[in-house]
């Protein structure tokens, strides 16, 4: 298994994301969401999952989950997330050169 790095703004998508989801929707599908999120994460750092090519951002991949995105790159032995954007959120803007 790589080692997994979740940069500061990955971090904070996820905090974004249990409360936007908390707020809505209570707190245990909150927990239940960022733990699917967090599980996705360590399922493409174990290999169990693999990520597409993302057309905006050289160097970049992308897995699918829920309604968000997981953008990263593999840095051979370690996996950095970068962004966990929800699908409605503008790549380009977000999504660090």
């Amino acid at each position: 298994m790589k080692a997994l790095a979740l940069s500061p703004a990955a971090e904070a998508d996820l905090d974004y994301i249990w409360e936007h989801s908390a707020t809505n929707w209570g707190l245990d599908q909150a927990d239940r969401y960022t733990d699917e999120i967090r599980d996705a994460c360590l399922n493409l750092a174990a290999g169990v999952r693999h990520g597409r090519p993302v057309d905006v951002r050289s160097g970049y991949l992308k897995f699918a989950t829920g309604t968000h995105m997981i953008y990263f790159r593999d840095q051979g032995d370690r996996l950095d997330i970068v962004r966990i954007l929800h699908q409605r959120q503008d790549v380009i803007f977000n999504l660090p050169k």
